[in-house]
């Protein structure tokens, strides 16, 4: 996993949409993971930068992955018990949640199969 120095430019504090939610302040300079690099480097604010300009406290690299990897459970364990708690749930109930995702459930069909679409909208988009 690496590292990429990435530069906010932007005039206001900008909390990012990456799993760990870095909050930016105008000027700043931070280490954020590859993939999350991508994403913010397509937007004008954010620019790549060297490594010596970096703010970040040193050791925060180390804390950065060790978030990342408690959000990720975070993550698995909410969809874990939204998964259970589906086959505990009614036709109605099924109905009710699949509105989370826009999803209108024909509620005359048999309610494993019902369970199984929620489940698979749950699998895809994460649990809400």
């Amino acid at each position: 996993m690496s590292f990429i120095p990435i530069k906010y430019e932007g005039r206001k504090p900008y909390a990012d949409r990456t799993p760990l939610r870095t909050l930016w302040m105008p000027g700043d300079v931070k280490r954020v993971m590859e993939r999350d690099a991508k994403l913010l480097l397509r937007f004008a604010e954010f620019q790549p930068a060297d490594a010596s300009e970096v703010t970040d406290q040193p050791g925060e690299a180390e804390s950065l992955v060790a978030a990342q990897a408690q959000v990720e459970q975070q993550e698995k364990v909410a969809v874990e018990s939204m998964l259970m708690l589906v086959d505990t749930m009614d036709k109605e109930a099924l109905e009710s949640y699949a509105m989370k995702y826009e999803v209108n459930l024909d509620k005359r069909r048999a309610l494993d199969k019902l369970r199984a679409e929620v489940v698979s909208l749950i699998e895809q988009f994460g649990a809400r």
